[in-house]
């Protein structure tokens, strides 16, 4: 399965979250050009392994980041990624990442993205009809800041978020919602 994740704000809790749920069902790949991911890989590496779960922070389009890497799309089973402007070819799923009121430009790249599902932080305390409203509060981040630093892919504590992620990849993972839901809140190494 191939999930871009779009958005002009920092998507990490959601990245995060979908990395956990996806890492129990399959390998795992996540490319992006966010420099934060390093800080899952080892000291000055831009690729690697966490666990089931392959890491490349580079800032090729997604057509390049497979000859890069030196793999392919079939050798994961759900590849993420975390882009600012480039539409990899066969999304099976694309999420967008709110936070304040997009803008012209971030507007005229989702109608070109077509089809998604929206995650809305909620900063400005308004909620998005439709939309997996969460509250970016201080635990979540304070879940990112360990997640990076130990490495180690602890739930994100976020009620909403998880039932809302829960709710949304079980039908594609052919799992129930249930199943979905306590992946995403168990325990790493559980």
């Amino acid at each position: 399965m191939l999930i871009g994740v779009y958005g002009l704000t920092d998507k990490r809790p959601v990245i995060y979250a979908l990395m956990k749920l996806l890492q129990a069902t399959g390998d795992v790949a996540l490319f992006s050009n966010n420099r934060h991911y390093r800080r899952l890989l080892g000291p000055g590496e831009s690729q690697g392994h966490m666990a089931n779960m392959m890491i490349a922070v580079s800032d090729a389009s997604p057509d390049e980041i497979f000859e890069e890497v030196g793999y392919t799309a079939d050798d994961f089973d759900h590849v993420i990624f975390d882009l600012q402007d480039t539409i990899p070819d066969n999304l099976s799923l694309a999420i967008y990442v709110k936070s304040y009121e997009s803008g012209d430009d971030e507007q005229a790249f989702l109608e070109v993205l077509g089809t998604y599902h929206t995650i809305k932080l909620t900063y400005d305390s308004k909620r998005d009809k439709g939309a997996i409203n969460v509250n970016p509060v201080s635990l979540v981040w304070k879940s990112v800041e360990q997640i990076e630093a130990y490495r180690i892919l602890r739930p994100i504590p976020s009620k909403t978020l998880n039932q809302g992620l829960a709710s949304l990849m079980a039908p594609v993972l052919k799992i129930t919602t249930k199943n979905a839901y306590t992946l995403l809140t168990r325990r790493w190494g559980k």
